[in-house]
């Protein structure tokens, strides 16, 4: 159930990560203040719409260049109309002339793929200062709608968009229509209802005229039709605000799709594939033969940490091959007897000996020494290796899922999946689906143990190391000890609770058998002599992770410091949006 929760927070945190580019839209290129030294002296155009309702456009535009320093100018097309959100205006077959001329045209895309910018001019040259004539022609596919008036049909345009920053002075623009235009509105400005007047009303011609327009003022006509709406241009399942997210293309976002679902099912197929079954725990009075605490806790839960490495150094000091002794905050490792004590241990136990330098030798383990918290780094970062090689060289252990790279890999995925909602380099965040999903279902490849798997003779020790686990960590009501002339097996197998993390449940389970606190360790040193003894190992494990973290914080902390729509009408509504301005 955990699983299937996770996977579920997990789907729809990547979903309203990729969902964040929404929160953009409708963001338009002529809001904000510009320095805008040109103005239009006349805006002629001629709309002419064919019977399928596609438009075909012809815009000449004088434009009154009063500085040096001019290439040209832009015109930019908003392909997205409030009054059919499901529609996409895109211009074709777009050409320009300035003076009668052919001119460069560069043709960009703007606010990831909702304008289409038409920037006109050579970037290498600069206009002379006065008067230059502009026509740009295009055609639009579909541009008719269902009526919203009482007609079937209706023609709803920015004869003007919003979006020239230059004033324009006077302007003539005419529209030719399929049919009779009936219930015509003329509007002057962003949200107005009224402003102008259309010439025409009840032919198939249209004609406004207006006279000295502000920067950024729309001339906005609509006009009903009496005769059957004709199929629309390009068209989307979803509204324009959602282009950033979903695209622009049906087959590309289903293509998208699959392959997200694709990830996801591999992420889960693969994570499927590092679960173990958990083996029998038979109850096991003592620990496997051969192996040392450390290892034992690895093979059952695949985990190594510090409280393993503390385990090993009371294992090594209960063997007799170290002495532990704690002054204040300082804990003293002396080597007691060289190479002869640390005879018969397990190669990981024997692997702490390089803290020091033969018999009779102590490392000092301080909170405040940044030495010792280097070496002990140092160290503890060499135990963990050496455990996991000794698991995967001894054949107890092999590799499955993403082996190491899992957890990398499955943060790879989410680091992928902020940058594609971040700079959506593809005009389409969906794409973050693909790693979003695999890491979803593939979370559990970063888990712990998630890149090995035990081999059956792993399973075999798992299965006993387990076993002894159980009889250290349950409390005596489900599985006893005797310990009845064994007290001091106790102390004995304190290490290995430690590493298995049950230290506090193996002492209640000595007082519970025995009526008594259980003894202190005598390899714990003077230091916790008269404690509690319940409490004295815990203490001491306490104390010296402490001491050991410390430790490590201060080196850590050297190292840081050096490197540090609808059924209305107004100005500015229907199609046609867009702008210009000059460069």
């Amino acid at each position: 159930m955990k699983r299937v929760v996770g996977g579920l927070v997990g789907l729809v945190v990547v979903v309203l990560v990729l969902l964040a580019p929404a929160l953009f839209y409708g963001l338009d290129l002529g809001s904000g203040d510009v320095d805008e030294p040109t103005t239009i002296t006349s805006y002629v155009a001629d709309f002419d719409v064919a019977e399928n309702g596609d438009l075909s456009v012809a815009e000449r535009l004088t434009v009154d260049v009063p500085v040096y320093g001019r290439h040209g100018i832009f015109r930019y097309f908003d392909t997205h109309d409030a009054s059919a959100p499901h529609a996409r205006r895109e211009p074709e077959d777009i050409e320009v002339t300035m003076d009668g001329e052919d001119v460069p045209v560069e043709l960009l895309s703007e606010r990831r793929g909702r304008y289409v910018n038409a920037r006109i001019g050579d970037p290498d040259a600069t206009l002379p200062v006065g008067e230059h004539v502009f026509e740009i022609r295009y055609r639009i596919a579909g541009v008719l709608e269902e009526g919203t008036t009482g007609q079937p049909t209706q023609f709803y345009w920015n004869l003007i968009p919003g979006g020239w920053q230059q004033p324009i002075e006077r302007s003539r623009l005419t529209v030719r229509l399929p049919a009779p235009a009936q219930d015509v509105r003329c509007a002057v400005g962003a949200g107005a209802g009224t402003g102008c007047t259309a010439k025409g009303e009840g032919t198939r011609e249209l004609v406004v005229r207006t006279r000295q327009l502000a920067p950024n003022t729309p001339v906005t006509l609509k006009a009903g039709l009496d005769l059957p709406t004709p199929p629309a241009g390009t068209t989307l399942p979803w509204r324009g605000g959602l282009d950033p997210i979903l695209g622009t293309s049906v087959p590309v976002l289903a293509v998208v799709l699959l392959l997200a679902g694709g990830a996801g099912a591999l992420g889960y197929v693969l994570v499927r594939g590092t679960r173990e079954t958990d083996p029998q725990l038979p109850l096991m009075y003592a620990p496997p033969e051969g192996i040392g605490p450390a290892q034992a806790a690895y093979l059952v839960t695949e985990d190594v940490d510090q409280e393993q490495y503390v385990a090993t150094l009371m294992y090594a000091a209960e063997r007799g091959a170290i002495e532990l002794d704690r002054s204040g905050d300082d804990w003293t490792i002396t080597d007691k007897g060289g190479s002869a004590g640390w005879a018969g241990l397990d190669p990981v136990t024997t692997g702490v000996a390089h803290l020091l330098s033969g018999p009779g030798t102590s490392f000092v383990a301080s909170s405040r020494d940044v030495q010792a918290g280097k070496r002990l780094k140092s160290e503890i970062a060499s135990f963990e290796k050496s455990t996991r090689s000794w698991a995967s060289g001894a054949g107890l252990m092999v590799g499955s899922g993403l082996g190491g790279i899992g957890g990398l890999i499955i943060g790879a995925c989410g680091i992928a999946v902020l940058a594609v909602a971040i700079w959506n380099p593809f005009d389409m965040t969906a794409i973050g689906l693909v790693p979003g999903l695999f890491a979803v279902f593939g979370a559990g490849l970063a888990a712990t143990g998630a890149g090995t798997k035990r081999t059956r003779a792993g399973r075999d020790l798992w299965s006993r190391a387990g076993g002894f686990r159980r009889i250290l960590s349950t409390p005596s009501a489900q599985d006893r000890f005797d310990f009845s002339g064994r007290e001091e097996l106790y102390t004995a197998y304190i290490p290995w609770a430690v590493a298995f993390g049950c230290a506090d449940e193996w002492a209640a389970k000595y007082r519970t058998e025995m009526g008594s606190e259980p003894p202190v360790p005598s390899y714990l040193g003077h230091a916790y002599a008269g404690a509690s003894v319940g409490s004295a190992v815990s203490s001491m494990v306490d104390d010296f992770e402490t001491t050991v973290s410390s430790a490590i914080s201060a080196y850590e902390a050297t190292q840081k410091s050096s490197s540090s729509g609808g059924g209305g009408f107004s100005g500015g509504g229907g199609g046609g949006g867009g702008g210009g301005g000059s460069w």
